[in-house]
């Protein structure tokens, strides 16, 4: 027995060894890691981008370490951004898919779609509606969203960040499907929050024992353990009977000749019949206005960039809180530029620097996404470093934002920093903050149209101030965000009120319209 035993490990060094052997190519330093687990205790329970970036100043702007025998790879500034996952798209452009997310069918769309066609069909078709030319035909869908927002607060400012919400699966209903939201009780919105709690489930990190032992999916589902596959076939039907539901709707409008604009009707009208398959249309569109959900749980996943604008907005709305200054220097330009006869639009961006400065701040020091994952789809040799098939690419926004060579003084809320930078700047928020390569953010442009839109039109007609406590003292909120994919500050209370008489009465107007 012995023998064999001493047999069969020699075996499996020389195979070992041959293995690495073949490839050549020195791994990348890093942290050293434990036997067994690597470095699983090193790692906090939140905020990684943070223990992240702190490894970075000691093993520089690429480094590997490893959970359990996976090798994970993290590009710590912009240029290791653009080097890796722009120069070589192609290699690592795929998301990690753990094995209850495909069993569940979420694979299914844009966000996780490893089927390089689909993808291509499924971007095609988001870039039909969100570039900036198609995204002009929904500036007035946009603006009316907005004034809604905008209402909503005047009268319930404690739930700004419901009416932020409402905001953004507004509009993504409308592109999507060209469905006008008008409750917050829409079945669809609804629905879609259902689906985002699904899918926040199934992408939690070890919570479900067959993303680390795949081979358990083919095992019966009555044995004991084998729970998850009777909760992936519910999260696989609800979802699938969503996209069916909204695009059979859209179809029924299309035959009534009653069909609005959206995502869904170009792809039926406008295109070739038969050049995309229906189910991609319909995953297609249903991730977009899935994305403008309640998808605040979501861990890691990035969708369309409703979700980020959620949290943008909220912190902004943070900011102000805690710097007047930089609020009343912002509304001065507004009363300067604009006046008070109408309301900012997207096409008075470029007159307006100084606001445009703020979402640049806001963008660079809260990035909504702080991580992001990818995977490397084969070995590869880079500078001469070994990136092994399989290794999760760890993409630190949180960390690009924050090199001190590129901006100084990084935990100072600062927009003056922005004024006369050029927007072309690869160091930019607004150039790193939504991605790069295949899977960078395709809503970017619709995000950046909405959030400028929001921003000039709040400065215009609100102050946003500190509460005050029973001793009339303002009370400053906490710098601190939440955990997860997409970060927000945590809940906080301020004061939102209109600036003034006229302010108040333009609001009103809002009403009436």
């Amino acid at each position: 027995m012995a023998s064999v035993l001493i047999a069969f490990s020699i075996l499996f060094l020389v195979y070992f060894a041959l293995q690495h052997k073949r490839k050549k190519g020195t791994p990348f330093s890093g942290p050293p890691p434990a036997p067994i687990i690597g470095n699983l205790l090193q790692l906090p329970p939140t905020k990684v981008w943070e223990r992240l970036f702190e490894w970075g100043r000691t093993y520089g702007p690429i480094y590997q370490f490893r959970l359990f025998s996976t090798p994970l790879l993290v590009l710590n500034t912009w240029e290791a951004g653009r080097e890796m996952l722009d120069g070589k798209s192609a290699l690592y452009g795929n998301r990690p898919l753990p094995k209850i997310i495909e069993m569940s069918g979420f694979d299914k769309g844009v966000v996780l779609e490893h089927d390089p066609t689909r993808l291509r069909q499924a971007r095609k078709l988001l870039h039909s509606v969100l570039q900036p030319r198609p995204l002009a035909q929904y500036r007035e869908i946009l603006e009316h969203h907005v004034d809604v927002l905008l209402h909503n607060i005047m009268h319930e400012p404690e739930g700004y960040v419901d009416h932020i919400r409402h905001l953004t699966a507004g509009i993504a209903m409308e592109i999507s499907h060209g469905h006008r939201v008008t409750s917050r009780d829409d079945p669809f919105v609804h629905r879609a929050n259902i689906f985002a709690d699904n899918f926040a489930e199934a992408s939690l990190p070890n919570n479900h024992i067959v993303d680390w032992l795949p081979f358990l999916a083919r095992f019966p589902s009555w044995l004991p353990g084998m729970g998850f596959k009777e909760k992936a076939r519910r999260f696989k039907e609800q979802y699938f009977s969503l996209a069916d539901e909204g695009h059979r709707m859209v179809k029924d409008d299309i035959d009534n000749g009653v069909a609005r604009p959206s995502l869904t009707y170009k792809a039926l009208v406008e295109g070739k019949p038969g050049e995309v398959p229906d189910d991609v249309i319909a995953f297609a569109a249903t991730q977009v206005y899935t994305g403008g959900a309640d998808t605040a749980s979501l861990p890691f996943q990035k969708l369309i960039s409703y979700v980020q604008t959620v949290s943008t907005l909220s912190s902004f709305i943070l900011f102000m809180v805690k710097n007047p200054d930089v609020q009343k220097k912002a509304q001065e330009e507004i009363d300067r530029i604009i006046g008070s006869n109408r309301l900012a639009s997207f096409s008075d961006r470029d007159s307006l620097p100084y606001t445009e400065s703020i979402i640049n701040e806001v963008l660079r020091l809260r990035p909504p996404v702080s991580v992001v994952t990818r995977e490397a789809g084969e070995d590869d040799i880079h500078n001469g470093y070994l990136v092994e098939k399989e290794t999760v690419i760890l993409v630190n926004f949180w960390g690009m934002l924050r090199a001190e060579e590129h901006y100084p003084d990084p935990h100072t809320f600062n927009p003056e920093r922005w004024i006369g930078r050029e927007r072309s700047d690869p160091t930019h928020p607004l150039n790193i903050a939504f991605g790069f390569g295949r899977r960078s953010c395709p809503g970017q442009h619709l995000a950046e149209e909405l959030v400028f839109t929001t921003v000039a039109r709040m400065l215009a007609l609100f102050d946003i101030a500190p509460i005050k406590d029973e001793h009339g003292n303002p009370f400053i909120p906490s710098d601190d965000s939440t955990n997860g994919g997409i970060t927000f500050p945590v809940p906080f209370r301020c004061s939102i009120e209109p600036r003034s008489d006229r302010a108040r009465w333009i609001l009103e107007g809002l009403e009436h319209e």
